[in-house]
């Protein structure tokens, strides 16, 4: 059911006067529950993105929790975008899209889903009576867990009250016996100050770091949720579930304990989908004591994986700016610590958070593409952050008391919660004063490298006989139909000389016939997506070069229209530049208009004498383009 929701998409098309500009729109939503119709929306969510390329300023957006909730908004300029969907300090595992290609004018609206180990929302009943210990098995997904949220019902304490405590969230691998007998893999995390009853009808949540809490796909684990004072209690949502090996096992603080025939209100997430979390927010609680008012700050860490995917930072900026919407940080990474070289791109990350007129906080964020920042897993790094505001962009603001600016760039990062100490790095100062504390920041890495991702695709050629090796009738490769523009052109169907091992092909004209040509073959494909973008790829040889009398040209129609080979919506790459030999073509990123594309190779030449005219094709694809993340 994932995947239905994951692949729901529409592509629209502005309208009016948008002087470059696109929209990159949508909703964030997941299913109730497995093979639930009704969704669940993911409110509250940050998401990022970041074109290709160096100085690249981020966009960003949250996601609604009003009408309609999860929706999401990100207006910008043409290009290839990098998103990231993050919540930090929240149950949702970060998604991250790759080569999202978008030209002037488009507004790709998509409905995208996150992507869980395990994830039930329904809280159409709860736990009726007060438990020391619920336990919640799933089969893992992924290599390690990362996050994990949970809805209770009462806190245990006080009712809807003021109180709260605190909860422990473990792993445990399944073994003989009970889930409580089993072994635990990886520390506790810790929930601060559950407090919720009544109108606080909270989520809350908690994380781990990539590999504190390892697990191997497949296999059964279960969460296990207690509170961090002995003796204490609280109760839960849940939903009945027939005929599961799995489900809820709970231990009732005055009995009544053992397996309930229910699935919790839960969520886990964990390293399934590529990425690596190396520096999480792993205690969610979010603004704390400020780091302090500077330039720059950076932040050491030890990298996990071989690329930097995203970067968010938790800050504030002067009450004597403006809102933290409108602040900007160059992001950069340098290795062996906050002095040492700078490695790959430099983004410009956004801030997006509160703005209350005379305060502002939230998150500074950016994403880069595959192989912009490589990195070397166990190797140590600094994200360096720095103000770019300047005199132009803070000269003149007034707060909403009357404070005029101070003209100094500047901002103040969080520190992470005294319980989410990160062992293995620290805060510099200025990227030289080293720091007792560590920045409220998720770190989030490609596991595997990749190399000219924005060529990459991905499933099988949609072309038929693309490589023009099955024959048809008249000689004409099967799956290609013919069209002529000048009635001279000929067609052939041949092997290629002198080894005979491999057809092509063929367009003829000039010498050979003692005519003019302007022909070649054409072929549609059908049951595209307006959401995905495609690359054509093939391979082009012909007896002359680009010349005013000769053209070998290769096009596709976004359109798919079949009939007119001088139709405006074709776009037509002219080559080769080098004669008798094949040349490589390769197109720009093709997102269809409807459902379909259409796909042209043409010959044409003006004279009937002199050298022979011949152009040949051969081994040509339409793939997808990877918007995934890189794999081994």
């Amino acid at each position: 059911m994932r995947n239905r929701f994951a692949v729901s998409f529409v592509l629209l098309v502005l309208v009016g006067p948008l002087f470059g500009q696109v929209a990159l729109k949508g909703r964030y939503i997941a299913p109730r529950y497995p093979g639930s119709e009704q969704t669940e929306p993911m409110t509250a969510v940050h998401v990022f993105a970041a074109a290709s390329g160096q100085d690249r300023q981020a966009i960003g957006f949250r996601t609604w929790e009003t009408h309609p909730a999860g929706w999401y908004y990100l207006p910008g300029m043409e290009g290839n975008y990098t998103m990231v969907f993050s919540d930090p300090a929240g149950f949702v595992r970060p998604r991250i899209l790759t080569n999202q290609f978008v030209r002037q004018g488009e507004m790709v609206d998509r409905v995208l889903s996150p992507v869980f180990d395990y994830a039930d929302f329904d809280q159409g009943c709860w736990d009726e009576k007060p438990a020391a210990d619920y336990w919640q098995t799933f089969v893992a997904k992924g290599t390690s867990i990362t996050q994990v949220g949970f809805k209770p019902a009462t806190d245990g304490v006080d009712g809807p009250g003021p109180l709260g405590q605190n909860i422990l969230i473990s792993i445990h691998k399944k073994g003989d016996g009970t889930p409580d007998s089993w072994p635990r893999v990886g520390p506790d995390a810790v929930v601060l100050n559950v407090d919720c009853g009544g109108v606080k009808n909270y989520w809350f949540s908690a994380g781990w770091d990539s590999g504190q809490v390892p697990t191997q796909p497949g296999q059964v684990y279960a969460v296990h949720l207690r509170s961090e004072k002995k003796g204490n209690s609280f109760q839960i949502f849940w939903r009945p579930v027939e005929n599961t090996p799995l489900g809820c096992y709970r231990i009732g603080k005055d009995g009544d304990t053992g397996r309930q025939g229910r699935n919790l209100c839960m969520t886990i997430g964990s390293d399934s989908d590529g990425l690596l979390i190396p520096y999480n927010k792993c205690v969610h609680k979010k603004f704390e004591a400020f780091a302090g008012f500077d330039r720059c700050w950076s932040q050491t860490y030890v990298a996990k994986g071989r690329g930097l995917a995203a970067v968010v930072l938790y800050a504030a900026t002067s009450g004597v700016q403006p809102a933290l919407m409108r602040q900007r940080v160059k992001v950069r990474v340098r290795e062996d610590g906050p002095d040492g070289r700078i490695v790959g791109t430099e983004k410009i990350a956004i801030g997006n958070g509160n703005y209350t007129g005379d305060a502002s906080w939230g998150m500074f964020g950016t994403c880069f593409a595959p192989g912009e920042v490589s990195l070397e897993p166990g190797k140590t790094y600094a994200v360096e952050f720095e103000s770019i505001e300047n005199y132009n962009t803070l000269h003149g603001y007034v707060n909403i008391k009357g404070m005029v600016s101070d003209d100094k760039p500047g901002f103040n990062p969080y520190r992470k919660n005294g319980r989410d100490e990160y062992e293995y790095g620290t805060a510099y100062r200025k990227g030289r004063d080293q720091q007792d504390f560590d920045l409220d920041m998720q770190i989030i890495e490609y596991e595997h490298t990749a190399s000219h991702w924005m060529q990459a695709v991905t499933g099988k050629n949609l072309l038929t006989n693309g490589n023009m090796q099955r024959d048809g009738d008249s000689g004409i490769p099967a799956g290609w139909n013919t069209f002529s523009v000048d009635s001279g052109t000929e067609f052939r169907h041949v092997f290629n000389e002198p080894d005979k091992e491999n057809r092509i092909a063929r367009i003829v004209g000039g010498s050979a016939t003692r005519t003019t040509a302007d022909g070649g073959l054409v072929q549609k494909v059908s049951n595209l997506s307006t959401l995905e973008t495609y690359r054509l790829k093939g391979m082009v040889r012909s007896t002359w070069p680009i010349d005013e009398k000769h053209a070998c040209l290769v096009g596709y129609d976004p359109t798919g229209q079949v009939v007119d080979a001088n139709a405006d919506t074709i776009r037509w790459t002219n080559l080769p530049g080098v004669h008798g030999i094949f040349v490589a073509y390769r197109s720009e990123p093709i997102r269809p208009t409807n459902d379909s594309v259409s796909v042209w190779l043409r010959g044409r030449t003006t004279l009937t004498e002199e050298y022979r005219f011949e152009v040949d094709f051969d081994d040509f694809s339409l793939r997808k383009i990877d918007s995934g993340i890189p794999q081994k």
